[in-house]
């Protein structure tokens, strides 16, 4: 396949144009994120639920499973149906659902098909009302699944771990609380996901602005107005606003926040990719009408179609099949090796972008403002965006784009942000700016995790990841992890397959522990190191083009050397993977794994247990 001279020259213009974007945005490099703690803890607050105060809890339970989001709903879910009795969710949250808990910002929903995205759809005969659904929606099932597996029975929330250790002699793991609790179990799920730790950028000043502030997670509707479903938010119609974080979040806030407010000074960093979401009403009666095991196939279709795998049919049909699918999937590029290869991807690259922003110029009005909003970087850099209203925000006359240059917000002062020596005075600050994912070298936890002899977590850890499957760990026995970014496992588009498939793993070893009555089950070292040895010899070098992307999520905000080798993901992909973990399964002989079946040892002694 071959490419005229003039195509040739504009792509390498553009991937100049892209490296000095890059260039103008390393300065915010090492500014990073806020530790919420001491005066910044007011930014966690919980305005949907109160607590409750409760006495500290020193029983046991047959699985602790840490995150009530959906990894420990569906978790939950799965050992209920494997036999176990008392199986508990954890969580600081006031109730189940993790990121969709928190995310009650006005036009909250998924990017990704609902009927894929909303687990245990055919479990529950549950039918979304939307291609996209909203967060409430999405919310509301969340509990409908709680509710289902008994999994409230023992839930406590608004409770957050905050260390975790094995107690070799008892052969059961402790979990301590910020509420004083020191609960036992036998099987210890960490569920917590890479949606959990809220991030807020280091500006300066942020603690002395004197006005109203919060992140899009803690959306405070007593004072905007409105609430979860209703984006009106008539008590805005007064104030100056000003939104920072031009993500996915950013895309779904910007456009009611504009309808609603006097005045919406929207603070860019970069831009992001804007392309058409279509969202639509769904038919309940033909997706009853489709024959059993639909979600499974549909969602395996939109990963094998996304990673490049043969498929028969398209089933979902949207912006993420489109470009994998009809582009980068397509038969015609498979033929092609070396630098053919990396030229017709740069070629695919160049033609997505230039739609993208040519769909800008179609929309903004003013041409200057078209210009800021434009993405130059590669597409893969960030995660694709979708949305219909967030650029025609941009052509009311309350709301202006204030383009940083790449450097971020300058700093905050009592009355407002300034930019570039720039103040402007605000009643309102939203942070629209996500979720701590893939931070170098800290593991995100947020608690100590100690396994045999008092092994820390983070000490086995410190040179780089050790696991199998990026699910257990050696010495740390029923210790089981649903991979985040960083886990050695796989990532996938669609979080909630992925998660899914690492549950249906983590059920089938607890599973057969139990059919033999171990007390515990632990992956060798021996495993864990092939496993490691697996990751890098598949390991695919991004270096180059993460790189090459500006600052970010998906670069580690540009310091990308300071990943080790192995923390990454497994580089045959999620279709490749997840067939190693069926083979895995059927093969029946628990290849690396050790059970333990002596008799159990004596119940655990807890600690703070009141005497008598």
């Amino acid at each position: 396949m071959t490419r005229d001279s003039n195509e040739q020259s504009a792509i390498a213009q553009m991937q100049e144009r892209y490296r000095q974007e890059r260039d103008r945005r390393q300065v915010f490099t090492g500014r990073g994120a806020l530790d919420l703690t001491g005066e910044l803890a007011g930014y966690l607050e919980d305005h949907f639920t109160p607590a409750a105060p409760r006495e500290p809890l020193f029983d046991e339970v047959d699985a602790l499973c840490i995150g009530a989001g959906f990894a420990g709903l569906l978790a939950g879910a799965r050992l209920r149906e494997a036999g176990l009795g008392r199986v508990r969710l954890v969580d600081s949250a006031g109730d189940v659902g993790g990121v969709w808990y928190w995310n009650r910002y006005p036009e909250a929903k998924c990017d990704i098909e609902s009927l894929i995205y909303m687990p245990l759809l055919e479990e529950l005969d549950y039918v979304p009302t939307e291609r996209y659904a909203t967060a409430p929606e999405i919310f509301a099932h969340a509990k409908r699944i709680a509710e289902h597996y008994r999994l409230y029975d023992d839930a406590v929330f608004h409770t957050t771990v905050t260390e975790i250790r094995w107690d070799d002699a008892a052969e059961r793991w402790q979990v301590l609380t910020d509420r004083g609790d020191a609960m036992v179990t036998k099987y210890l799920l960490i569920c917590n996901g890479p949606l959990s730790k809220v991030r807020l950028p280091d500006i300066p000043g942020i603690e002395d602005f004197k006005g109203k502030a919060f992140h899009t997670s803690r959306w405070d509707y007593d004072y905007t107005g409105g609430g979860p479903g209703d984006p009106r938010m008539p008590k805005l119609a007064d104030k100056r606003v000003g939104f920072i974080g031009t993500g996915s979040t950013g895309l779904q806030c910007v456009a009611p926040l504009a309808e609603a407010a006097r005045e919406l000074f929207v603070f860019q960093r970069t831009p992001s990719t804007v392309a058409v979401r279509d969202n639509r009403p769904i038919d309940a009666a033909v997706v009853r009408g489709w024959p059993k095991g639909w979600q499974k196939r549909r969602q395996e279709n939109f990963t094998r179609i996304n990673f490049g795998a043969p498929v028969e049919e398209d089933l979902v049909k949207d912006g993420w099949t489109e470009l994998y699918g009809t582009m980068l999937a397509s038969p015609t590029y498979r033929g092609l090796t070396g630098e053919a290869l990396a030229a017709e991807k740069d070629r695919i690259d160049f033609m997505m972008m230039e739609r993208i922003r040519a769909r800008i110029d179609g929309i903004v009005n003013d041409p200057e403002t078209a210009e800021r909003l434009k993405p130059y970087y590669a597409y893969f850099c960030k995660r694709p965006g979708f949305h219909d209203e967030y650029l025609a925000a941009f052509n009311r006359p309350n709301v202006t784009l204030v383009d940083t240059g790449g450097g971020g917000v300058e700093r905050m002062t009592e009355t407002g942000v300034v930019v570039a020596g720039r103040q402007y005075d605000l009643d309102l600050v939203v942070f629209g700016t996500g979720f701590e994912t893939e931070t170098a070298g800290r593991l995100r936890l947020g608690f100590e995790v100690s396994g045999r002899d008092g092994l820390d977590l983070r000490e086995k850890w410190r040179k780089g990841l050790t696991t199998q499957f990026g699910m257990m760990i050696a010495r740390f026995p029923n210790l089981f992890m649903i991979p985040g970014v960083n886990g050695q496992a796989v990532v996938t588009a669609n979080v909630v397959h992925m998660t899914q498939e690492y549950v249906a793993h983590i059920a089938h070893v607890i599973a057969a522990a139990e059919a033999r009555g171990a007390a515990t089950v632990e992956v060798t070292d021996a495993a864990e190191k092939a496993w490691v040895d697996t990751i890098l010899d598949r390991r695919i070098d991004r270096t180059a083009y993460l790189e090459a992307c500006t600052p970010g999520r998906n670069n580690y905000e540009g310091n990308v050397a300071a990943r080790p080798l192995q923390n990454v993901t497994f580089g045959g992909g999620p279709v490749e993977f997840f067939e190693i973990l069926r083979r895995w399964r059927e093969a029946g002989d628990f290849q690396g794994l050790a059970f333990d079946l002596r008799h159990a040892a004596q119940p655990a002694v807890l600690d703070n247990q009141p005497a008598g």
